[in-house]
């Protein structure tokens, strides 16, 4: 009987193919699961780093801000600074009713909320739509080395506003107090 010898040159019969193919998937996937368990063990090991904005930072000195509002740091740390005749504090730029990023609009002296609709005036308090609470102020203090002011994002205050024909407000001499409010 004269055969053909079954490893020699490209007549490979489809039964061996498909075993030398079956082979080489089995491997590929053998090796890309022991690829995949490597990378896991070497995240594992290596430190999860987040790397987020500080909490703590300083903003400049309180002769940088002039009466009103100012919008600089909106973007960059989520605050506005607000100024007047008795002293400075900083708001949060985060909508208390979804967390959206109000705009504040001169003419109106109102920040408003494009996402939802809610109204807040300069102090914070809600004049419109369907925010729950009273816009956040974050805690700031003087640098004692260089006068900056420092604001620390996580110390806010929270306080409980009271139903009003006007909207939901807070008493302003509640809100004047250290460390959210710095007296000039």
């Amino acid at each position: 009987m004269a055969g053909k010898p079954k490893d020699v040159g490209p007549n490979v019969d489809r039964r061996r193919f498909l075993t030398l193919a079956g082979l080489g998937i089995g491997w590929a996937g053998l090796g890309a699961s022991l690829g995949g368990t490597a990378v896991g063990a070497f995240k594992y090991m290596a430190p999860s780093v987040t790397y987020e904005p500080p909490t703590r930072f300083k903003i400049g000195k309180p002769s940088d801000y002039g009466i009103g509002v100012d919008n600089r740091l909106k973007k960059e740390r989520q605050i506005w600074v607000v100024r007047d005749d008795v002293g400075l504090y900083v708001m949060v730029a985060i909508c208390r009713h979804l967390g959206c990023t109000p705009n504040w609009f001169v003419g109106q002296q109102r920040f408003r909320c494009p996402c939802h609709g809610s109204i807040y005036d300069i102090a914070g308090n809600v004049r419109g739509g369907p925010a729950p609470r009273a816009l956040w102020r974050a805690a700031v203090s003087l640098d004692s080395v260089d006068g900056q002011v420092v604001v620390d994002f996580t110390q806010r205050q929270d306080p409980d506003p009271k139903g009003t024909v006007d909207g939901l407000m807070v008493d302003e001499k509640m809100r004047r107090v250290k460390p959210f409010f710095l007296e000039l």
